[in-house]
């Protein structure tokens, strides 16, 4: 199926809610993206299919930040895939202050990595 329309009334309920409403007559595949800059068609992060005529979709988005500790990337690799370890830590991105500071330290005894907030 190709896409028809963008949906123009896609409203937020609060800042992580969004809710979007099929008013097309027919069943629709919905998704939810972002338009990177220069691109002409949105990239979809979230895809929902069959959605009735007069139905409603509501997605909430938490922004989560995973910290992994691996030897597999050089520093300014980008990760564009699965990692193969377990993320250490993670942090819901909405329950941070706008500006915040973290310490990543390493035990010279055990190797292990710690973060903490600063």
């Amino acid at each position: 199926m190709s896409p028809r329309s963008f949906v123009k009334n896609l409203t937020f309920q609060s800042n992580d809610l969004g809710q979007a409403q099929n008013h097309t007559g027919s069943i629709e595949d919905i998704a939810v993206g972002f338009v990177n800059k220069g691109d002409i068609m949105p990239t979809p992060v979230l895809y929902l299919s069959d959605i009735g005529d007069n139905s409603r979709v509501t997605a909430k988005f938490t922004p989560v930040l995973p910290i992994y500790i691996t030897s597999d990337y050089e520093e300014t690799d980008i990760v564009r895939g699965q990692v193969d370890t377990p993320a250490m830590w993670t942090q819901d991105l909405t329950t941070l202050a706008q500006s915040t500071t973290w310490n990543l330290a390493r035990d010279p005894t055990t190797g292990r990595y710690s973060i903490d907030h600063a």
